[in-house]
């Protein structure tokens, strides 16, 4: 048999691990709590099930040419691209919410507790425009 989607073998065998891993773990050791063993389980299932109908869709030829024409769809490229963009927005947002938030907290009630809400925040978003500006920087020179 021939492999047309290697990408797709991987993610099969991964997600079947996993789902595999997950189910047997959950036989050897169940949960106490039966709606959380119903959950893992319906997990591992589905994990499975993926797993599988991705391995099996890595052999077949036309499922991989519909599987590359899906990924290079320009339609569904611009609402990667929105998508993302607008994720990244709202964490720009939630960071800096955060960090004021974190540093308000600190001066109104002096508790040493709230400087690691602000630190993780500020370092966080630092390291957010860093990346931000290495991107931009890179696509400068690209285009």
């Amino acid at each position: 048999m021939k492999i047309y989607n290697k990408k797709g073998l991987v993610v099969g065998i991964i997600f079947t691990a996993f789902g595999v891993f997950n189910f047997i773990f959950n036989i050897i050791s169940p949960e106490e709590f039966l709606p959380k063993q119903v959950k893992d389980m319906t997990f591992a299932v589905l994990s499975i099930l993926i797993g599988i109908g991705s391995f099996i869709r890595a052999f077949s030829k036309q499922a991989t040419r519909e599987d590359l024409i899906k990924d290079n769809d320009e339609k569904n490229r611009l609402l990667t691209l929105r998508t993302k963009s607008l994720t990244l927005k709202i964490l720009y947002g939630c960071l800096i919410v955060s960090t004021i938030g974190g540093v308000v907290g600190y001066k109104l009630t002096a508790n040493t507790a709230w400087i690691p809400v602000y630190t993780v925040s500020a370092i966080l978003l630092g390291f957010l425009v860093l990346v931000e500006l290495i991107v931009s920087i890179y696509y400068e020179r690209r285009m």
